[in-house]
């Protein structure tokens, strides 16, 4: 899907009948402050504003449902405003997790890594009330994950920030840095779900 102006997506987006809890709003506050400063959050705050959609991230609760078109739209309005490029947007994926009090208590409660991974589902569940993630394969020999994510499909951005996201979610659960994430089926290539490998050593 391709729109022209910002004006155009913000009003593509806000009809995406699907929420996610504002901890997802919090995460991307929290790497906005770390990237561009305070000043750059109370940018965005304006530019959402202007756009018909004003928000203010000090007022959101972590747990609260928020709209997820809405989620998708701060990511980028950020890229336009910030004068990012996809790497940007895969970092502030990637940041994600770090921020994440819900991950936090997850990996807590589950010792290993394939549980985590077998349990992934429910962490998408406790964020997301649409769609679906899939854990498809963990092969702890040959060091790679495959990851599905279906119903979901806002904005073709978005795919760089969940690769980013599962890099990051990764990293944290497998205390490694040397780990790579490849897209190898998207809904904006015609395929019906989004598909992701990670590999690592």
């Amino acid at each position: 899907m391709e729109f022209e102006t910002l004006e155009d997506i913000a009003k593509e987006l806000t009809k995406i009948p699907g929420k996610v809890r504002g901890e997802i709003f919090l995460d991307h506050a929290e790497y906005i402050k770390q990237k561009e400063g305070r000043g750059g959050l109370k940018k965005l705050e304006e530019k959402l504003s202007d756009l018909g959609h004003p928000i203010s991230f000090k007022k959101i609760g972590a747990l609260e449902w928020k709209s997820e078109g809405l989620s998708s739209l701060i990511v980028v309005v950020s890229k336009e405003i910030f004068f990012w490029d996809k790497d940007d947007v895969f970092e502030m994926g990637r940041s994600a997790p770090r921020f994440s009090l819900g991950l936090k208590l997850l990996v807590q409660g589950v010792v290993s890594p394939i549980r985590l991974f077998e349990e992934s589902h429910i962490y998408w569940k406790n964020l997301f009330d649409f769609g679906f993630l899939e854990p498809v394969e963990f092969n702890e020999e040959e060091k790679f994950a495959i990851i599905r994510i279906k119903g979901y499909k806002t904005h073709p951005l978005l795919c760089t920030y969940h690769a980013g996201y599962l890099k990051g979610l990764a990293e944290f659960v497998l205390k490694s840095k040397n780990i790579s994430v490849t897209e190898r089926r998207c809904v904006y290539k015609g395929d019906s779900f989004d598909e992701y490998k990670l590999e690592w050593r």
